[in-house]
């Protein structure tokens, strides 16, 4: 009569702590590379959106360009593309230049020295500006334009540029000389960074500031 079969061999355990076999390493690498891929085509996709938008931004994007007339008494404004059709424009200065907006409509755009002249002479003359010399001066402009047949809104904001000069009996006379973008859509505090620049601007003109001559 045969003995009793031999018990079937018991596995090893574990040792305490986690372990993965190479099947499942396999596995956590396989998802940790798909996620890495995954990662690079959202981040990939995300700067070709952003990049297609600035694109279209920047097609559809209103600059007005302008030069000054031979006395300096107005800039004439056209747009930088012939396929916008400018409706109106409404300029915003510095307050203590000009306290209220000017509006151009169905006219041709243009900015006026006689607008700002007076506002100008204040302030050159409280700072004791010198008797002659050149500075910038921001203005916002919101411009309404039909492009393709639509009608779109642009804020910018812009620098003036304008000289003047001290002539015998007639003070302080100002001209401008032309006009450059500075920002586009400067947003909800547009008017606060006009004021910000003029300040530094206003600044600069000051002879107050001049440094001391040399004993």
């Amino acid at each position: 009569m045969s003995g009793p079969e031999p018990a079937a061999p018991v596995p090893p355990k574990r040792k305490q702590g986690f372990w993965l076999t190479a099947g499942e390493i396999v596995g956590v690498l396989a998802l940790v590379i798909a996620g890495l891929n995954y990662w690079d085509s959202h981040k990939q996709h995300a700067e070709d959106a952003k990049r297609a938008q600035a694109q279209t931004e920047a097609a559809v994007a209103f600059v007005a360009v302008g030069e000054a007339d031979t006395e300096g008494k107005a800039v004439v404004l056209r747009p930088l593309k012939n396929a916008q059709a400018v409706q109106s424009q409404r300029y915003t200065f510095p307050k203590e230049v000009l306290d209220h907006p000017m509006d151009i409509t169905a006219d041709r755009p243009r900015i006026e020295a006689s607008w700002i002249s007076g506002g100008l002479r204040r302030v050159l003359e409280s700072v004791h500006a010198k008797s002659a010399g050149s500075a910038r001066l921001p203005v916002l402009i919101e411009t309404t334009y039909v492009e393709d047949g639509d009608t779109r809104t642009d804020l910018s904001l812009y620098q003036l540029g304008f000289s003047w000069k001290s002539e015998f009996l007639s003070g302080r006379q100002i001209r401008l000389v032309g006009i450059a973008l500075a920002r586009r859509n400067p947003g909800a505090g547009a008017q606060a960074l006009v004021e910000k620049r003029w300040a530094s601007a206003k600044a600069a003109l000051s002879t107050d500031f001049a440094s001391p001559p040399a004993s």
